[in-house]
């Protein structure tokens, strides 16, 4: 089993230069470790990241010349994230700019034009590479340039206790475009292998190159990304709700990117997911069950999910919960197996399942949250063995989580 902390420690300033400023210092740790005695237990990271957002747009020229846009903001950012995992060593650095403002009481828009990250991959262990059948996912573990523009869209209604309250949220990303265009003028394409000569298939696996450009010595990324929810709760009574969501996303790799970064690829389970299996342990689609002992790994490049909750007090601080859980993730077009790739006429088959009992302790200023998921049906078993007709604690999944799952 695995278990985690990740405490985060954070400072604020809120006039940092007299002008309403808002500067904000987070620095973050997280362990990891797991009961196997086979498996390695050093898994850390650390995160610091540094932001000032200013009550208005900065920029080399006028932005909103008709003083339409409601509370304009402007953010800068910086930050690094060093993570130490059993399997692989990588330093995560970035840098973004972004514009927000509101169009009315429920609506807020934020682009960021410049948005940064150079992803370093100093070690990663070759079994572990190996490990992963998926060729198309093993691509996603190596060192990138990631030179992005991304904008997103969120609508929300609060419930005033006169009705639901809703939530619209639309985010979307491309990559390497700019990039790829400065790339093509200034510098000439490289011709590498791309793919593990010995993967446990003792050297019979052909070489397989690839064509694409880099910039400074590592090779960028070129894709786009979209995601999608719709989330509501619906009052009941005296402290009670219903709440569901829906929720999609999507990314394809283009031009100079044969995949998507590992940071850009989709997940389910953990603690605001699929909560009967922790967080990268189910999918893609039906591919069959993994041995998770020494690390989780199931990513793609498509996501679906819905989620469905019933709210209720207890006593005092209290809160109960019962949820009900379905989705999945699959590769998009390219990449994977037959098993894991998206069929319109399939993919309702690969969906897996679970309910499950919450608690929840409302504290006022923050919610610690349990989640007691119980697998359903499971995709990842084998034909036959995929509906889950016996109890067996195996065959669940304790999360915790901070704040509502959404």
């Amino acid at each position: 089993a695995f278990y985690a902390l990740r405490p985060t420690v954070s400072y604020l300033n809120r006039n940092l230069f007299r002008g309403a400023e808002l500067l904000n210092i987070s620095l973050s740790g997280g362990y990891e470790f797991n009961t196997d005695e086979t498996a390695a237990k050093n898994s850390y990271e650390v995160g610091l990241t540094a932001s000032v957002t200013f009550p208005r747009f900065l920029a080399p020229f006028p932005i909103d010349r008709a003083g339409k846009l409601y509370r304009p903001l402007t953010r800068i950012e910086v930050s690094t994230n060093l993570q130490r995992k059993s399997k692989y060593h990588r330093t995560i650095t970035g840098a973004n700019i972004g514009y927000s403002w509101n169009n009315g009481r429920n609506t807020t828009y934020t682009v960021r034009p410049i948005d940064f990250n150079l992803v370093d991959v100093s070690f990663i262990d070759t079994d572990f590479l190996c490990s992963i059948q998926n060729s198309y996912l093993r691509e996603s573990y190596k060192s990138q340039y990631i030179a992005a523009i991304s904008g997103s869209y969120l609508f929300n209604n609060p419930n005033t206790g006169k009705g639901n309250s809703i939530t619209v949220r639309v985010n979307a990303e491309t990559a390497g475009n700019l990039t790829d265009a400065l790339a093509h003028w200034l510098s000439s394409p490289v011709s590498e292998q791309v793919n593990i000569d010995d993967c446990g298939t003792g050297g019979q696996t052909s070489p397989r190159y690839e064509t694409f450009y880099k910039i400074f010595g590592i090779r960028y990324s070129q894709y786009f990304r979209v995601d999608a929810s719709v989330s509501n709760t619906i009052p009941i009574g005296y402290r009670s709700a219903v709440a569901y969501r829906f929720f999609g996303g999507i990314g394809l790799p283009y031009g100079n990117s044969s995949t998507l970064p590992m940071d850009r690829m989709f997940y389910v389970g953990g603690s605001n997911s699929m909560r009967g299996w922790l967080a990268r342990t189910l999918g893609p689609g039906g591919d069959p069950k993994r041995d998770f002992s020494d690390y989780p790994s199931q990513l793609a490049n498509f996501k679906l999910e819905t989620n469905l909750e019933a709210r209720f007090p207890v006593w005092g601080i209290l809160q109960g919960a019962l949820f009900f859980d379905l989705g999945n993730i699959w590769f998009m077009n390219q990449g994977g197996t037959e098993e894991t790739r998206f069929k319109i006429d399939r993919f309702y088959k690969q969906l897996g399942f679970n309910t499950g009992l919450g608690a929840r302790f409302d504290f006022g200023f923050f919610v610690f949250r349990l989640d007691w998921g119980i697998k359903l049906h499971n995709p990842n078993e084998p034909a036959g063995e995929r509906w889950i007709q016996h109890f067996r604690l195996k065959n669940t999944t304790l999360n915790f989580g901070v704040g509502y799952p959404f």
